[in-house]
């Protein structure tokens, strides 16, 4: 039991002292227990580095997985100043949506856009309707006469409709329209860094209600292939690459660590 709890003690030194020190009498360590200190020391000087202040887009950015990641980032002090002076980027590259209030990012989230062949339309476009309840004339499911579904994904414009039966179309809450032909934003199903819709912008319903309240008839939205040239975070977005791979080696020689100082405690007691 004492040997035990001498084991326990020793090891919680050796994986929490930085520098880590070692008893005397275990002076001589191993050459690859030192070396992984020391990379490890290297790295967390590294990572001191990246520190952005909390709460900042900059530190959202750097840290989340961003920009597959399905967190939001609000910064509420700008989003009560918007009004007529913000513009809607969705960025098809990220799979992000961007409110800027002023040349700021005031908002940022996760879309779905398009999926290959129905691919949403790159361009400026400007918001053309705006409706609470909402549904699509053209996107939904056929129901036979007994009001069965029999094609959950149906084409109005393709797709026969049963005999008796009837179409119903999606349901697209919070619908704020950009093209003539049906494209618009709306609270849809969302997952992180993938594209599910038929060439709408889909939205999580946070942030589409938020854009329902904030935005107007006319409100300025820019749909890009690429990062548009005003982000204002890609260092950070370059650090956040950084930082996950910081992170996961850290996390490879801490166990590095641990493994090799159990070795060492084990190798000295059966001495």
């Amino acid at each position: 039991m004492k040997a035990t709890v001498h084991k326990s003690l020793l090891l919680l030194v050796l994986l929490t002292v930085t520098p880590l020190f070692i008893p005397s009498c275990l002076h001589q360590e191993n050459p690859q227990l030192t070396a992984a200190k020391e990379e490890q020391a290297r790295l967390r000087q590294e990572q001191a580095h990246y520190n952005y202040p909390p709460h900042s887009y900059e530190f959202f950015v750097s840290h989340n997985q961003y920009p597959v990641t399905i967190k939001i980032y609000k910064n509420t002090a700008l989003l009560e100043k918007a009004k007529g002076n913000c513009h809607v980027v969705i960025c098809l590259e990220q799979q992000r949506g961007r409110l800027y209030v002023n040349g700021q990012v005031a908002a940022d989230w996760p879309v779905s856009t398009g999926i290959p062949g129905r691919e949403t339309p790159v361009g400026n476009f400007s918001i053309r309707e705006k409706k609470e309840s909402y549904a699509s004339n053209r996107y939904g499911k056929m129901l036979d006469k007994n009001g069965k579904c029999v094609n959950g994904d149906a084409d109005a414009f393709s797709d026969p409709v049963p005999e008796g039966g009837s179409f119903v179309g999606s349901p697209m809450p919070y619908w704020m329209r950009l093209t003539g032909d049906g494209v618009g934003m709306h609270i849809g199903k969302v997952r992180a860094g993938r594209r599910l819709s038929h060439g709408c912008i889909r939205t999580p319903g946070e942030m589409a209600r938020t854009l329902y309240r904030i935005t107007s008839i006319g409100t300025k939205v820019s749909v890009v292939k690429q990062i548009e040239s005003q982000f204002p975070a890609r260092n950070a977005l370059t650090a956040g690459v950084r930082q996950n791979a910081i992170e996961k080696r850290l996390n490879e020689l801490q166990q590095k660590i641990y493994d090799l100082t159990m070795q060492e405690i084990n190798a000295r007691d059966a001495d």
